[in-house]
């Protein structure tokens, strides 16, 4: 443990497309936090965040994606420093390239990217982090719809394919006496650096349309959005996303082990919860 000092900065990168609606929503900021040892300013950490599967390699090989060559490039540039990387609210979109089989050449290209944008914030006046940093983290449920009867399920299930086995899974549950899920017990976190800075933690795979939101409803300098925190629970789609359902809107459910779509209503509810966390002079 050394002492250090914390910035930050926003760049932009631009290689995520939303991948339900042609030319739809995506969020291209680019959240990036710097480590820097107190007494001779090195550079020990940096981390950042973009909303964008990691989905450009499928080839069934382990990697870190475009993520991982992004991490790497940058551990590079500044040795004896960690990266890390995470994943904003970008639950509908993937990488322009599309999912490519095994072309490390691209993912490679799109770590460059970001290892550029990175480069560039550095040479330029940092946000300094200097405020109290005060910390929250609480759970709300986010109902479902009516779910399945016993019938349904059967019905289901002797169809096969993964609705099947999900449906199998949940008559499980029942044979042995338990009851299936009424609610998702949804995790959100806020961390603040005095007024200098909110993060935010959100649970799941969180669509775009949060953090558009919450960027209107905040200072967007001044807010940073996370998905993925704390819990891998579901996908989770705005009211947009619910209305028009598919992938992403409620049909990828049985992947998740859970037994019925959100409710609508979801999104006040976790941007309520938001409001309650974060300071108001955000």
């Amino acid at each position: 443990m050394k002492p250090a000092r914390l910035s930050w900065s926003v760049g932009r990168v631009g290689f995520a497309k939303n991948r339900r609606t042609p030319n739809g929503p995506v969020d291209h900021d680019l959240p990036t936090m710097v480590v820097r040892d107190a007494e001779d300013d090195t550079i020990r950490g940096i981390y950042l965040s973009y909303a964008c599967h990691c989905v450009t390699l499928s080839d069934n090989k382990i990697s870190g994606d475009w993520a991982g060559f992004a991490q790497a490039a940058i551990e590079e540039d500044h040795p004896g420093a960690i990266c890390l990387t995470s994943i904003g609210c970008g639950s509908d979109a993937n990488p322009d390239s599309g999912v490519t089989g095994g072309r490390h050449d691209i993912a490679a290209d799109q770590g460059d990217a970001i290892r550029a944008e990175v480069a560039r914030l550095l040479k330029r006046n940092q946000k300094p982090l200097e405020g109290a940093l005060r910390t929250t983290l609480n759970s709300i449920d986010l109902p479902l719809t009516e779910p399945p009867s016993r019938e349904q399920l059967a019905e289901t299930a002797r169809q096969g394919g993964p609705a099947g086995y999900s449906a199998q899974w949940h008559l499980a549950r029942l044979d042995r006496g338990e009851e299936l899920m009424t609610a998702i017990r949804y995790p959100i976190q806020s961390l603040s650096f005095g007024d200098d800075l909110a993060m935010l933690f959100l649970a799941g795979e969180v669509c775009v349309d949060y953090a558009h939101r919450l960027k209107r409803e905040f200072d967007r300098d001044r807010i940073w959005i996370n998905a993925y925190a704390n819990d891998f629970c579901s996908y989770i789609p705005s009211e947009r996303l619910v209305r028009e359902g598919g992938y992403g809107g409620g049909a990828e459910m049985v992947y998740f082990g859970v037994p019925a779509t959100l409710k609508p209503g979801l999104e006040q509810l976790i941007v309520d919860e938001v409001h309650r966390q974060v300071p108001r002079e955000f």
